[in-house]
């Protein structure tokens, strides 16, 4: 499938911007939504936090009265009988505020558990909300995959940013452990010692298919992987990009030994680190959106969603402005689908569409619809 503009030009992002456009729309609204309510649980936490702090106040004056006008009351007494009641007084008041105290410390203490709860709840549901758009939605993000075994288990996460904004995925594979093999046949070379009493050190091609793949790392261009044999007596580490190849046997440098590094098959190394590549896209179960940053801070903790909404609508925003641009009606946001065969089709959403769907949540969806272009003027 072709993506174009209106007047055939390319869209710049080859995919269906107005499935996205309206998906970006609809995650907007149900989040700012589930946002607002975390603001105003919070609120109305802090303002009972607030007005149950004042009750404690006024039982600390009220006893610190009650126990200042006895001791006036009584100065001067010595009858033993009066001064027994003016102690057991003062206990009895002591022990009633004490009282009323932890009754309104414990309704403290259960609101803001509640609270809580239900601030969780509802985090949870937003990251649940944006998870299917961050992973594939987001134009211009750059993407770093990490995959190690922790307790006998490949556990993987993705970790993408894009102007400010840094989110990160729990990665699910579909197999619970790795070995080179399960990718293809592969040798790496190393010196051994051989003969019985001499023991010369040879070069000698190790074949690795067996061994187990302990991690990968994919930042940019470069993959890095860990291999280690069943026993944990060899361990390679592998570093691949475009233009420079390291292997490192133990602490020893196979790709700074002339006469290892002749031995490389880097046709069927670099064939082996771009398959691993291919395992983050390839072999991934599912993804779980964990945790959405706004320059370096929690959004979903900090309610910064909104801002990292605004974010992206500006980057949808440009592209919304030059289909308008580009396009036959003023009123539109419009593309054009080329399937296989010329079949050309025409995608559009109006303005009004998008904004009547935005202002609908009140003053945030209006301004996501200034940022995105599609506001009323």
């Amino acid at each position: 499938m072709k993506y174009t503009f209106q007047d055939s030009t390319e869209l710049p992002v080859q995919r269906d911007f107005i499935q996205d456009l309206q998906d970006f729309i609809r995650i907007s609204k149900e989040a700012i939504t589930l946002e607002k309510s975390i603001i105003g649980i919070k609120r109305g936490t802090k303002e009972e936090t607030e007005i149950s702090q004042k009750k404690l106040e006024e039982i600390d004056r009220f006893q610190k009265d009650v126990t200042g006008y006895i001791e006036e009351r009584t100065q001067g007494i010595e009858s033993a009988e009066i001064l027994e009641i003016k102690e057991k007084t003062i206990e009895a008041a002591s022990t009633a505020a004490l009282l009323k105290k932890n009754e309104r410390l414990e309704d403290i203490d259960r609101q803001n558990r509640q609270a809580l709860m239900e601030v969780q709840q509802l985090e949870t549901q937003i990251l649940t909300t944006l998870s299917p758009f961050f992973e594939t939605s987001i134009y211009g993000a750059e993407n770093a995959y990490y995959a190690s075994v922790e307790a006998k288990e490949m556990k993987g996460r993705q970790v993408s940013s894009v102007n400010g904004v840094q989110y990160e995925f729990e990665l699910h594979f579909a197999h619970d452990s790795l070995k080179v093999e399960n990718f293809q046949e592969l040798t790496l070379p190393l010196w051994v010692k051989s003969g019985i009493l001499s023991r010369e050190e040879k070069a000698k091609k190790m074949d690795v298919s067996g061994f187990h793949i302990m991690s990968i790392e994919y930042e940019e261009n470069n993959v890095r992987t860990v291999l280690q044999d069943k026993d944990a007596e060899h361990m390679f580490k592998i570093s691949a990009d475009e233009t420079a190849l390291l292997i490192m046997h133990g602490d020893h440098d196979i790709t700074g030994d002339e006469k290892l590094a002749a031995l490389i098959d880097s046709e069927a190394l670099y064939m082996f680190m771009g398959k691993l590549k291919e395992f983050f896209t390839k072999s991934v179960d599912f993804r779980r959106l964990k945790m959405v940053l706004l320059d370096g801070k929690n959004a979903v903790e900090e309610n910064a969603v909104f801002d990292c909404l605004k974010i992206i609508a500006g980057i949808y925003g440009k592209l919304v402005r030059e289909c308008i641009e580009r396009g036959y009606t003023k009123g539109e946001v419009t593309i054009k689908m080329e399937e296989p065969g010329s079949v050309r089709t025409e995608k559009y959403i109006s303005k009004s569409e998008a904004s009547g769907e935005l202002s609908s949540i009140g003053g945030e969806g209006t301004e996501i619809a200034r940022i995105l272009g599609v506001a009323d003027a």
